[in-house]
């Protein structure tokens, strides 16, 4: 496949770059998407995988994680005011009174986002938000803990739209960054007396970006995040050898013209 071909060359061998910035934009377009929604795939994918794996299932965590409750005049009524970490990275709290805020008793001892439930209300500490619980509670039909099970097809379909929303803001957030080192590489590649059209300063922060790119990957799953010192002195190292080789390049070619 061209793809590991164009990455083996970007990687290995700074000669090729000369052959690389005559690769059809087309191609270029593909060989950035393929890392990109790799990438953001992988991103995206490892909290859902952490997730289910320890919670064992939206079941389990309904039974280990969420106190027994029961609804009256669509509020919800629990036994005693608990506060419970979970393995999403969340503190939940349920709240026997009508405390429809984040209080310091609330915080106290707790280090984690809070997701505070009250007999009408749900509360994020994160997102800031404060929503009414009786839509949710009449929509589905809520009457106990065990009624929750039965909306877990609705719990699945919202799990997976959050995924879509997350991979399309890592695939953005990439996107973004591309350009901002389209226009960085065209800033370096003037210090070194060298001009490219823009699509060639395109397809150069493409192919240059591929070996920290694999690098963040691979520092991704071992859960070590990757220095931004790291990502950015690899691209600078490359550039220097690439502009190094065109720069001989381009004085052969004027020696043959002589």
């Amino acid at each position: 496949m061209y793809i590991f071909k164009q990455a083996k060359n970007a990687i290995l061998d700074f000669d090729k770059y000369v052959e690389l910035l005559k690769t059809k934009i087309s191609k270029v377009i593909v060989y950035a998407l393929f890392f990109i929604i790799l990438s953001s795939f992988i991103y995206s994918s490892y909290p859902f995988i952490s997730y289910y794996t320890q919670t064992k299932g939206f079941d389990n965590f309904i039974e280990e994680y969420i106190p027994d409750f029961k609804v009256e005049n669509n509020k919800l009524i629990f036994d005693k005011y608990t506060k419970t970490d979970t393995p999403l990275g969340l503190t939940f709290i349920f709240d026997t009174k009508e405390n429809n805020s984040i209080t310091k008793e609330d915080k106290k001892d707790v280090k984690s986002p809070i997701l505070k439930f009250t007999p009408t209300h749900i509360i994020s500490s994160e997102l800031n938000f404060n929503m009414e619980l009786e839509p949710f509670i009449k929509g589905f039909n809520i009457q106990n803990k065990d009624d929750l099970v039965n909306i877990k097809l609705i719990i699945t379909i919202s799990n997976f739209i959050a995924f879509v929303i997350i991979m399309i803001l890592f695939i953005l957030i990439d996107l973004f960054w591309l350009i901002i080192s389209t226009l960085l590489i065209n800033f370096i590649s003037k210090i070194y007396g060298l001009k490219f059209i823009p699509s060639e300063i395109f397809k150069l922060t493409v192919y240059v970006s591929t070996i920290p790119y694999i690098l963040k990957l691979i520092f991704f799953c071992f859960g070590i995040p990757m220095p931004s010192f790291i990502y950015i002195g690899i691209i600078l190292a490359y550039l220097h050898f690439i502009f190094k080789t065109i720069l001989i390049n381009n004085k052969n070619i004027q020696k043959n013209t002589l």
